[in-house]
């Protein structure tokens, strides 16, 4: 379910920042294809003639917002990658051939066009991944080489129409967006949490004011079914705004016990600071929250707070196969887990997938169709399942909506949603009540 936008400070830093088309284009190289032999389950040889591919290697390569004013972990993408083509290549790679990871491309906010620009023409690339961008303006140029494309999907230009399924870019769990529909999850969350009346803060940019929208949608929608409703809204915040008194001051007089943002973590912190010190009690939903030096840090002031991911989180105990094997490949790397290696793995986890589905004469056509035939993709239970005959063009259902939900406690993550084998949590739609299954 991609109705969770994850960084909304996105908008608001790049008109911050007047951003314009800064950095030079990289000088176009010619991109080579080699004919390789390509080895199968019975020692035979099958020709491979594509970009990127040789003898012994398949070589992508990413761009990621390594350097960005919010200080996210965007650059971590890479590493989960390259945990993931670890795994692959210590079993003795795919077809023969070792998987490289042979550019990693720091777009710095401004420059994601020149340097996607570059992975086509310079670094002679098979496939892009992974893409962890905050905004993500090189889009149009691998949808028109048909580039298979797999990263982070925070970005309105991963969701595809009937009409321009963009069927070459892959997000981590799927790639439809929709920023002002209707989610019953925030409307479950307080009634889980026995609140009544949400406030909600977002900024004035695009972003972060349809995700507002959105939030107003899902309680118009499904607010009666938990007995919850938005009692305060203000979307005209600026970016980076350092007071939020009158804001806070506002939702005390409306009764809120419980606060919606559209906002980045600098902006949550800010504001749980501001409720701290007038006595606003009320735990947020945090669109950002999986972070554990956040948590750790600021984690006493959003105590009973909701946390939501795709994935599943690292503190579950009965973990599934795609968990572990994640955690036990990062320990081996020697790197931090966090939420973009995660997406990183699971980048990497599809795009092999892809190619086994493909088979050893793979081609970048061939590729795309074999994902796109795939209707319950999980990475080994890390996912709660994706069809990718629809996940470029339309939410999986209207009825029923799994994330993994998680809780802050004592400053940690608390998984008590979770159940044995089930560790997602799933909305359901039924009649006019909001139910819970677990899968």
């Amino acid at each position: 379910m991609r109705r969770v936008l994850r960084v909304f400070g996105v908008s608001a830093v790049a008109m911050s920042l007047a951003l314009s088309a800064c950095g030079n284009s990289p000088g176009k190289a010619t991109s080579t294809s080699t004919s390789t032999g390509s080895g199968t389950s019975d020692g035979s040889q099958v020709a491979v003639d594509a970009p990127g591919v040789t003898a012994t290697e398949i070589r992508v390569g990413g761009a990621a917002s390594t350097t960005n004013p919010l200080g996210g972990l965007e650059g971590d993408s890479f590493n989960g990658v390259q945990a993931y083509f670890n795994t692959i290549n210590d079993a003795g790679g795919i077809y023969g051939r070792k998987l490289v990871l042979a550019a990693q491309r720091d777009d710095k906010l401004a420059n994601n066009k020149a340097e996607v620009q570059g992975l086509l023409t310079q670094d002679n690339v098979f496939a892009v991944l992974p893409i962890a961008t905050l905004l993500f303006t090189g889009a149009d140029l691998l949808v028109q080489e048909q580039v298979p494309t797999f990263g982070w999907n925070i970005n309105a230009e991963w969701s595809g129409t009937p009409a321009d399924p963009r069927a070459n870019l892959f997000g981590q769990a799927g790639s439809y967006l929709c920023f002002t529909c209707a989610s019953p999850v925030v409307p479950w969350m307080l009634g889980q949490a026995g609140k009544h009346k949400v406030g909600l803060l977002a900024y004035s940019a695009p972003q972060s004011a349809d995700c507002a929208d959105g939030t107003i949608a899902s309680f118009d929608k499904y607010g009666k079914m938990t007995d919850s409703s938005v009692a305060f809204v203000d979307k005209s915040l600026a970016y980076g705004t350092a007071d939020l008194s009158v804001q806070v001051s506002k939702m005390k007089d409306a009764g809120v016990d419980f606060v919606a943002t559209c906002m980045d973590t600098n902006g949550v912190v800010t504001l749980a600071k501001e409720m701290k010190k007038q006595g606003l009690d009320a735990p947020q939903s945090l669109p950002n929250g999986y972070d554990h030096q956040f948590v750790s840090e600021f984690g006493d002031l959003f105590e009973g707070s909701f946390v939501r991911t795709d994935f599943a989180q690292f503190e579950l105990e009965d973990q599934p196969q795609g968990l572990q094997d994640y955690l036990a490949a990062m320990k081996k790397l020697g790197k931090a887990t966090s939420e973009n290696s995660v997406v990183g793995w699971l980048n990497a986890n599809l795009f092999v997938e892809g190619l086994k589905a493909a088979g050893p004469n793979f081609s970048r056509p061939s590729l795309i169709a074999a994902i796109n035939k795939m209707t319950d993709y999980n990475a080994d239970g890390l996912l709660n399942g994706v069809d990718w005959t629809t996940a470029h063009t339309q939410d999986p259902s209207d009825t029923r909506f799994c994330q993994f939900i998680s809780q802050i406690k004592n400053s940690e993550f608390t998984t008590p949603f979770s159940q044995p084998g089930k560790p997602f949590v799933c909305v359901v739609v039924n009649g006019d009540s909001l139910d819970t299954e677990n899968s």
